[in-house]
């Protein structure tokens, strides 16, 4: 039966189903989704979450946006915080969660990722700090960076450096990282990256409800136009 003869019925029950098509996987080091298009290699698109929080609670609000361009690589916190998890120490500490995240990652789709060097850092709040770190220690590898909720000091030259290409920057309207998130952006820009400020709505620090369809827009802009998809075999 084609999908033109489906019951009224049949079609939403097909949409909910579908959301749980992506392959993923979850485990100690945290939640991964696999890319929407996998039969050729793929980037990853790393989301590091901030305090009291996990992957559990908050990476599936990437996988639309994320898994239109490579692996959604969500990394648990290395430190313990609260009822959930947060990130501390130095890069080398954050590096060592992530490495994990990764190669669990990649298990979804064996040879698929793509490290060579065009990846995407995404962090809200305390992750941001440690998002914009793991950029500038691993140059070449991360093209773009997502910088959610954080009052941040960055060096554009120490990124483009690295190799960073675009920043976005975002924040509630009632967040007290706003201003200063603002500021940066129009640092960047004047500094060489090419940088924007994006709303998250009139609320403060917790993400919107409308934060999935926000971060679809926010990840194109970052990586650009998405990948041309590949004919079914």
């Amino acid at each position: 039966m084609s999908a033109a003869h489906l019951p009224a019925w049949a079609a939403p029950l097909l949409s909910w189903l579908a959301l749980f098509a992506t392959p993923r996987a979850q485990g100690s080091w945290g939640v991964a989704f696999a890319p929407a298009n996998a039969r050729s290699p793929r980037p990853p698109i790393v989301y590091l979450h901030g305090m009291w929080a996990s992957p559990e609670d908050s990476c599936a609000v990437f996988e639309r946006g994320a898994t239109e361009f490579g692996f959604l690589v969500c990394p648990r916190g290395n430190a313990p915080f609260g009822d959930g998890n947060m990130w501390s120490g130095t890069y080398v500490d954050a590096e060592k969660q992530i490495r994990p995240a990764l190669a669990a990652a990649e298990a979804l789709a064996p040879g698929k990722m793509d490290q060579g060097g065009d990846g995407t850092l995404i962090g809200y709040s305390n992750g941001a700090y440690f998002a914009a770190e793991v950029a500038c220690a691993e140059p070449g590898r991360w093209s773009a960076l997502i910088l959610l909720s954080m009052k941040l000091h960055l060096d554009a030259t120490r990124l483009r450096t690295a190799g960073v290409r675009r920043v976005l920057l975002a924040a509630g309207d009632r967040d007290g990282a706003q201003a200063s998130m603002q500021q940066v952006a129009e640092e960047l820009k004047t500094g060489g990256l090419d940088a924007r400020f994006m709303s998250l709505g009139p609320g403060g620090h917790p993400f919107p409800v409308d934060m999935a369809d926000r971060m679809v827009e926010a990840i194109r802009w970052a990586r650009g136009p998405a990948l041309p998809s590949e004919p079914s075999e």
